[in-house]
């Protein structure tokens, strides 16, 4: 049957429309790499600099968010995988911003070491008035020392009996030396875990002997020294590039094409893409790298693997930016029966990794929480009246227990899965949880809304979590309740027969 005919393709969806996505929170992916800080700092222009011909940015807000190989770990969190890290930061304030992000995220950073006089790769974007005004790289790009190297070996000798995969995610930085490519190659294969490598720069041999590799076509351009625009040029170096190295297989990306994989001696499969109203491949490779692994690691598969990545890359593209892939929007995509109602319910460790994104993106977050038990016209005019306050609305529903304590016996009368599912419903709610009160300042800690909501019927030295919102800059907003409505007495007007 040729690769690329109907029915495979039919046979290839079937499988992983059955695929059972829960089994990533088994698996242990060493992501080794150049990890970076993306930083943002948000402003608006009303006026030209007297200095000279350009704008004044007025800055109202800073956000961060882990780039480099850092968005394979927030791709590898985000679909539920144990991740740990190999990498060399700066012994300074960015490398120490960097590795909190990752502890917070839950991410072992035993592996993470710094370089005395080595700078912490930055990239600061200056955004005015929505628009990118310009971009700040600070960073260090020569070789990691001995040192570095004698650690890095040390570690992955005691850490590789635990994993079940490797992700190698190099962007010249130095820290990917050849010796330590070699030794991350040679012990993962040796150990029979699959070892994908996306690459960097026109020597690939470096990367000889991996389980798999993963450029874009502009990447393998470069590889092979001359143009692959068309598809002949591009089959024939695909197949000569992954016999030369001695992979098992090559994934080439092509962005709104889909992707081509060479397997053994068959014909390259193509795997094609959904159209998408946005297409923007920030951050793609990041997503391709990490299902791959996870797609082999669990099914030793390398068409099930490359579909599955096919399949998540083109749920990124479809969003602004460099944004991971959440296992709710892969099973989505995989036509397994989810809705976008299932996907705005969410836990609050996923929500630890959207947030930030968010907030990286220019989006400001608002956050409130509550039991919503038996939601009536007040409720929703709230939520509404919150939702216009920002970007996005994150909701925290008192679990059970929890209203139980709050209201009592009898309380709640609708269970917190129903009650989660009800606000999904409502148009003014992006993202909604459940948590319970004694968990309220670690979810604040964790998420850093920019806005924390309550009614004016509360006091506000008795908003719960105020102090915590203010110790990092947000901001703690009392929404007017001017017709106010309790679910309390409508229980009980119910009760009485009223």
């Amino acid at each position: 049957m040729p690769a690329d005919s109907p029915d495979r393709a039919e046979i290839l969806a079937d499988r992983l429309r059955n695929l059972n996505l829960e089994g990533f929170s088994n698996l242990r992916v060493l992501v080794a790499g150049d990890f970076m800080l993306d930083e943002y700092l948000w402003g608006k222009v009303e006026r030209v600099s007297p200095e000279a011909p350009v704008a004044v940015v007025e800055v109202e807000r800073e956000t961060r968010t882990l780039g480099g190989a850092g968005n394979v770990v927030n791709n590898l969190v985000a679909l539920g995988a144990q991740v740990e890290v190999l990498g060399l930061v700066g012994d300074d304030h960015p490398g120490r911003l960097l590795t909190q992000e990752m502890v917070r995220l839950g991410v072992e950073v035993d592996g993470l070491f710094t370089g005395p006089g080595r700078l912490t790769s930055r990239k600061t974007r200056v955004i005015g008035a929505s628009q990118q005004v310009v971009r700040i790289d600070r960073e260090t790009r020569t070789p990691a020392p001995p040192a570095f190297e004698a650690a890095a070996r040390e570690f992955l000798q005691a850490r590789l009996p635990g994993l079940h995969a490797l992700v190698l995610s190099d962007y010249a930085k130095g820290v990917l030396t050849p010796g330590l490519l070699q030794e991350l190659i040679n012990q993962g294969r040796a150990r029979g875990y699959p070892v994908v490598v996306d690459p960097k720069g026109a020597d690939y041999s470096l990367y000889a002997g991996a389980t798999v590799i993963t450029p874009n076509r502009k990447e393998a351009e470069l590889a092979v020294g001359y143009s692959l625009a068309r598809r002949e040029d591009l089959e024939r170096a695909g197949a000569a590039l992954r016999e030369s190295l001695a992979l098992d297989y090559l994934l080439i990306t092509l962005g709104a094409e889909g992707m081509l994989l060479f397997a053994g001696g068959a014909p390259a499969l193509s795997l094609p893409t959904r159209a998408r109203e946005v297409f923007d491949v920030s951050g793609a490779g990041d997503t391709v790298a990490a299902l791959m692994a996870l797609g082999l690691a669990q099914w030793g598969d390398p068409v099930l693997a490359a579909a599955l990545a096919n399949a998540g890359a083109g749920v990124v593209v479809g969003k602004i930016g460099t944004a991971p892939i959440y296992r709710a929007e892969l099973a989505r995509e995989l036509d397994r029966g989810g809705t976008r109602l299932e996907e705005k319910i969410r836990p609050p460790a996923e929500l630890r990794l959207l947030v930030p994104q968010l907030q990286a993106q220019g989006k400001r977050v608002v956050f409130t929480n509550g039991c919503f038990d038996l939601l009536h016209a007040g409720h929703i005019r709230f939520l509404e009246a919150a939702r216009r306050l920002g970007d996005v609305l994150v909701v925290a529903v008192d679990s059970d227990e929890s209203v139980r304590q709050v209201k009592g016996e009898g309380r709640p009368i609708i269970g917190e899965g129903d009650r989660l599912r009800i606000l999904a419903a409502l148009a003014a709610v992006d993202y909604v949880t459940v948590f319970t009160s004694a968990q309220l300042p670690e979810l604040l800690s964790s998420l850093k809304p920019d806005l924390l909501t309550k009614g004016s019927n509360y006091p506000a030295e008795q908003v719960a979590g105020a102090e915590i919102v203010a110790s990092y800059g947000g901001q703690v907003v009392l929404i007017p309740v001017t017709e106010p409505v309790s679910a309390s007495a409508l229980i009980q007007r119910i009760k009485n027969g009223g």
